[in-house]
């Protein structure tokens, strides 16, 4: 009776590691997201300091238009925006840029991988998380990995290709606010951010004429 009622349980402990098995493979699959272009940092043939919508991009602004940084995120300076080689970019040179984040929550943090492509070649890029409540107020923002060691940079390849892999932990972030240790438990953006000085500049993006968003990722 007792051999009977052992193999029974044994039976019984292993029909719930398999009916819980999947229930944990989900509960451990990474999110995987694509980039969305991001437009408006950037005025295509001309630009106003003080009018936001001259030269505004839209669906029918021609490819070779000359675009000027209007970020604002500060004094609004509508500089050229440059490549590498020193050439001011163009709409079709901007838009050409394609990517996926893979982000997944473990033990240490966040872990995030970014692939990208159609970037411009050999520019320096940096990703910044960031978090923003339903009514579009900035919650919290700062470099993509840990705060102590600024690692969210990388220079794309002569074909436009490039990568990142980082690690979020719960922390301050480095311009303002906090994540914890899952930053997928809330809504939250990567943002793609090309530098035309070529520099990166710590755990601040730097100048507001030296930098504009690309591109993002939105979570969920």
């Amino acid at each position: 009776m007792k051999a009977h009622l052992g193999a029974r349980s044994n039976i019984l402990v292993i029909l719930a590691v398999v009916l819980l098995a999947p229930l944990a493979a989900n509960a451990d699959a990474p999110t995987r997201n694509d980039l969305t272009l991001f437009l408006m940092h950037v005025r295509g043939g001309t630009c106003d300091l003080i009018d936001p919508t001259v030269g505004m991009i839209t669906s029918t602004t021609p490819a070779n238009t000359l675009l000027f940084n209007h970020n604002d995120n500060g004094p609004i300076t509508c500089t050229p925006v440059l490549a590498p080689d020193g050439h001011q970019l163009t709409l079709g040179e901007f838009v050409t840029v394609k990517g996926t984040a893979t982000v997944k929550c473990t033990n240490t943090g966040t872990h995030s991988v970014l692939h990208l492509s159609g970037l411009q070649p050999k520019a320096v890029y940096t990703a910044w998380l960031i978090f923003v409540d339903p009514s579009g107020v900035l919650l919290g923002a700062g470099a993509l990995g840990t705060s102590n060691s600024i690692e969210n940079s990388f220079t794309a390849s002569s074909s436009g290709e490039g990568q990142l892999a980082v690690t979020t932990p719960a922390q301050d972030l480095s311009i303002f606010g906090q994540v914890g240790a899952c930053w997928l438990d809330v809504p939250a953006e990567v943002h793609l951010v090309l530098h035309s000085d070529n520099q990166t500049h710590g755990p601040l993006p730097g100048p507001t004429d030296t930098w504009i968003v690309n591109g993002r990722f939105l979570f969920p």
